[in-house]
């Protein structure tokens, strides 16, 4: 139950920084997507669950609090999370091990590459829809529209670099591995 508090806790908080103070941290008039670094932090620390979760939370709280099109935060957001958190969710312990002891040579990539891939691939997935809605709309796609869309996911990326290693301390993902594998390394 605390994983789920922490979770939601963290969306929130996510979601009132995303609206309230990221306008004061633009870098060439492009703003990061909080949202998304929050979504690929639970997605690649705590599991594909607590990804659609939060990814439908923030849906709800970005469609609640600016109507554009009916529903449409309120799919985006969970379709482009789920889609990306097949590529990069954390898998369980045992079905870590069944993929082990059926290939040989298999290598995890470090959730700390995976952490600002996924963050970049959300926040690249909903820039192009929003970009394609916008296009559909009537608004000519220039190079400056594809540039902008382009700094905000690298701003992204970066902005996950940073937030990762103290969110995924708020969340316990280093003490309790640690401390379980040396308790396995003195038994055997």
């Amino acid at each position: 139950m605390r994983k789920v508090l922490k979770a939601l806790l963290l969306t929130i908080l996510a979601y009132l920084f995303q609206v309230c103070a990221m306008n004061q941290l633009k870098i060439g008039g492009v703003v990061a997507n909080l949202l998304a670094v929050n979504i690929a932090i639970l997605t690649v620390s705590l599991g594909k669950k607590y990804a659609f979760g939060a990814s439908c939370v923030t849906g709800i709280l970005l469609e609640v609090m600016t109507s554009t099109v009916g529903g449409f935060y309120a799919v985006i957001y969970p379709a482009v999370s789920m889609l990306f958190a097949q590529l990069f969710s954390d898998m369980s312990d045992e079905k870590r091990e069944i993929r082990r002891n059926r290939e040989k040579n298999t290598r995890d990539v470090n959730p700390h590459i995976r952490i600002p891939l996924d963050a970049m691939c959300i926040s690249a997935g909903i820039e192009t829809i929003l970009l394609t809605y916008l296009t559909l709309s009537g608004a000519e796609l220039s190079v400056r529209l594809i540039a902008r869309a382009l700094l905000s996911v690298v701003y992204t990326g970066a902005l996950a670099v940073v937030l990762m290693l103290p969110v995924r301390a708020f969340l316990r993902m280093y003490g309790g591995r640690v401390k379980r594998a040396l308790v396995e390394g003195e038994q055997e």
